[in-house]
């Protein structure tokens, strides 16, 4: 890995501490009533097919950083999702 790999790898840990606050938020008080599930899906499928290109063109610093993406936004994802539900029956 040159510099240019290591700084993405980076800014791909940068964003994935956002999305840690964003879940961590989620979680602390127990509500995903300002959140577009749409709009989460939306974004989650673009994650995957992104994912999905870096694999075809064997970029390891890209899949890496992507990876990790993956994991902490299904992880978002699943909360946002499991608190409309709960929302949603009570």
């Amino acid at each position: 890995m040159d510099t240019l790999d290591i700084l993405t790898v980076l800014s791909y840990i940068g964003l994935n501490v956002d999305i840690i606050f964003q879940i961590r938020r989620i979680y602390s008080t127990k509500s995903s009533r300002d959140l577009s599930l749409l709009g989460l899906s939306v974004r989650y499928t673009a994650i995957l097919i992104i994912l999905y290109k870096f694999i075809s063109i064997s970029d390891m610093a890209l899949i890496i950083g992507q990876v990790l993406i993956v994991l902490t936004f299904t992880l978002y994802f699943f909360l946002a999702f499991f608190y409309f539900i709960k929302r949603k029956s009570n």
